[in-house]
């Protein structure tokens, strides 16, 4: 949905800007809807596809695409998603909090289409285009969590050095850090960093994800070269929860980690 509303936004020649002017909302807004970082509401749809002119036929698929999203396990469906990540993007479907740790990545709700492929493409080298292809197309449609109106809280903390990796070049680079202080006006996803003049801390143990339920037992996520892991023991969870403590308290503040990226983007 996201998509096809900024491929019509192009194909009428309006910027963000002047779209949203034309229909009394900032350009942060109109931003904000095609990347993911505001909830689809039908009311905008609407308006935006009557702005765009879209046609009779494929204006009413897309209003009935925004009236059924979220309701559908998308990845349930045969070949939605590879096997492995089946469980895992169920789990986080039902989350009502995340707290993601990343020391080496841009997390991928946070990713780009095409900083994501770079990443994918570099760390399994072997992978064709077309298994390339769905694997950023499982990525993509992963984000739409966030887009929900009801979306959960995505407390995201990573490492200065995820900012300053060159992952796919400069412009790949420009356009993964625009998008995160995009993404970072949204209510519900908080961005911290890490500085690179930390020393030693508790972050070097590696990556891990915590997902918060109401109602249900908290779980953590880790990922290694081998096999995804869900630890749900209360122990466990526990000392995780504690380890993420310890890294918020060594992180920037997100208005400090936003001066940050517009920092780091001076260098692209």
């Amino acid at each position: 949905m996201a998509a096809e509303l900024r491929r019509h936004r192009e194909r009428a020649g309006l910027s963000c800007t002047a779209a949203g002017a034309r229909l009394g909302v900032s350009g942060s807004k109109i931003s904000r809807i095609e990347t993911g970082a505001s909830g689809v509401q039908l009311d905008d749809v609407t308006a935006l596809l009557r702005l765009y002119q879209v046609g009779e036929r494929e204006r009413a698929s897309l209003v009935e695409l925004a009236r059924n999203a979220g309701r559908s396990a998308w990845w349930q469906r045969p070949s939605a998603a590879p096997a492995r990540w089946r469980d895992f993007l169920d789990y986080e479907s039902k989350a009502v909090r995340m707290h993601s740790f990343e020391p080496m990545l841009i997390p991928g709700l946070l990713q780009t289409a095409e900083y994501a492929r770079a990443v994918i493409s570099g760390m399994e080298p072997g992978r064709c285009e077309d298994e390339l292809d769905e694997l950023i197309a499982t990525r993509m449609a992963r984000q739409i969590i966030l887009s929900r109106s009801r979306a959960p809280l995505f407390h995201a903390v990573l490492e200065e050095s995820a900012l300053r990796r060159p992952i796919g070049g400069p412009g790949v680079m420009k356009r993964q850090l625009l998008h995160l202080l995009v993404m970072m006006e949204s209510d519900h996803v908080c961005l911290r960093v890490v500085p690179r003049s930390v020393g030693a801390y508790p972050g070097l143990q590696g990556s891990f994800l915590l997902l918060e339920y109401d109602g249900e037992p908290d779980m953590v996520y880790v990922e290694n070269q081998h096999a995804p892991a869900f630890l749900d023991s209360e122990r466990v969870v526990s000392s995780y929860r504690e380890v993420l403590r310890d890294i918020v308290r060594l992180a920037h503040t997100p208005d400090a980690a936003g001066d940050l990226i517009r920092e780091v983007l001076t260098e692209h």
